[in-house]
């Protein structure tokens, strides 16, 4: 017989938990606050996931629970990821069940460090002590003043459960103790080893690469660089293994992402490079600050009315979105205040479908790419057709000499096979032996490999 032993609350943990399920996220406007080791720390996730980890992380830090109470448990509904990114509600379950599924075996590398204070210094770090707890007395997140520790990196998990509802629409999951230690620590408003920054600024960074590395451009913001060495940066965006090749790497990850982290406006990112000889051994991010006014939020309704309405409603939800975002950026990064300008802007941006030339041309592309596959398999079904008319041409053909020959009066037919046993015998008379044993047969006629020989004999074209 199974049983199950369940956990214990107290009644204030179970009333304070009902408080913490309570609080939902109604809009993309709130801060993040991540420990700095979480920000550098390892690891490959697809872009919601990420999301998932940060909105989080920001539920548990803004909760009415006390970090005493709370235990790392954590449910973010359809309805509250549906609002922040303005998707419908269907699609927003969807993704966050995919996401939460991926995030069940997610593990992070990070940097920390053992303290050995408190015990007897010892040369070297045995391999296991990545076991130990993150939260333990002897692991730390953030480098102590004293001199008596060792740098170390740790395997940790990002999650010990998850769950998900597909009636209540909505998933849950329960951070490791390590992930918990550095979120209840983030409530100290002294802590200096914490990165601030809006969740809203990271809406339109579509790739987790340019999501990270906005937020560790924050964390570097004042000192106005970030260098790390090329095999770093991989390490940080948990792609070492798949891009071996530099320049690979640069062109496929680093350089998109910094051109997002551009393209959003807040910052705008130097690339430059160090080479050692013809190899680069670092990649250094210049950070510099855009001097851009507080970017006025647009309503949809204002963005229909100052454009041309019909062609407005030409475009799916999808590419107004599209449009408007597009146009918001240039107005903001334009410091445009005048609403007559801004109308305008809109108008302009409607009728040059802005940033909809490369949807365009994806879609332009992929119809190309349709047609070309149409093609190829028209071409295969016609020559999968021409084949088999071809065969049963042949098959046609075999039937109308076997009965042209059968037709023969006997006499003739003797001489015919005298005198194409004779030709291959001239001819090819390693197919003598088969011939005649077909002859006694009576089906040399019926056999293919001898047709040419009696239609040569016969006159047969």
């Amino acid at each position: 017989m199974i049983s199950f032993k369940l956990e214990k609350k107290t009644f204030e943990e179970n009333l304070s938990m009902e408080k913490f399920f309570d609080k939902k996220l109604e809009t993309a406007e709130f801060p993040i606050v991540k420990h700095n080791t979480l920000v550098e720390s390892s690891y490959d996730l697809s872009p919601v996931p990420n999301n998932i980890m940060t909105i989080a992380m920001t539920k548990a830090r803004q909760s009415n629970v006390s970090c005493e109470l709370w235990n790392g448990e954590v449910i973010i509904s359809a309805q509250e990821y549906a609002k922040i990114h303005k998707v419908s509600l269907d699609d927003a379950y969807k993704v966050l069940k995919r996401a939460v599924l991926e995030l069940e075996e997610t593990k992070i590398i990070c940097d920390a460090y053992y303290d050995f204070s408190n015990g007897e210094v010892v040369p070297e770090i045995p391999p296991n002590l990545t076991d130990i707890s993150f939260f333990s007395e002897s692991i730390l997140a953030s480098k102590p003043k004293h001199g008596k520790f060792s740098k170390m990196k740790l395997h940790i998990r990002l999650v010990q459960k998850i769950g998900y509802s597909d009636t209540g629409s909505f998933i849950y999951l329960k951070f490791s103790d390590d992930i918990l230690h550095l979120i209840k620590n983030a409530t100290n408003p002294d802590a200096l080893d914490y990165t601030q920054y809006d969740y809203a600024n990271t809406i339109e960074l579509n790739t987790t690469p340019a999501k990270r590395l906005y937020e560790l451009v924050c964390k570097w913001r004042k000192v106005g660089n970030c260098r790390k060495q090329v095999d770093e940066w991989k390490i940080l965006f948990g792609v070492f293994a798949k891009y071996p090749n530099v320049a690979e790497f640069k062109r496929r990850v680093l350089q998109p992402a910094i051109n997002q982290v551009n393209e959003q406006g807040e910052f705008k990112l130097i690339l430059e490079q160090e080479k050692l000889g013809r190899a680069i051994t670092h990649f250094n991010i210049v950070i510099e600050e855009q001097m851009v006014t507080e970017n006025p939020v647009q309503s949809t309704e204002f963005f229909a009315k100052a454009s041309n309405v019909n062609l407005f409603e030409s475009l799916s939800e999808t590419e107004r979105q599209t449009v408007k975002a597009t146009a918001d950026r240039y107005i903001a990064k334009n410091r445009i205040d005048d609403e007559t300008h801004k109308r305008n802007i809109y108008k302009k941006a409607i009728n040059e479908r802005w940033g909809l030339l490369e949807v365009d041309a994806q879609q332009q592309e992929y119809q190309k790419q349709a047609e070309e596959v149409k093609k190829k398999l028209e071409a295969d079904r016609l020559s999968k057709l021409e084949k088999q008319q071809e065969v049963l041409r042949k098959e046609q053909e075999s039937k109308q000499f076997v009965q042209l020959f059968e037709s023969l009066d006997l006499v003739f037919q003797i001489e015919v096979l005298d005198r194409v046993r004779n030709l291959i015998a001239t001819e090819v008379p390693v197919f003598l032996k088969i011939f005649d044993k077909e002859n006694d047969k009576r089906s040399a006629h019926t056999d293919i490999r001898f047709r040419s020989y009696f239609k040569r004999i016969m006159a047969i074209e």
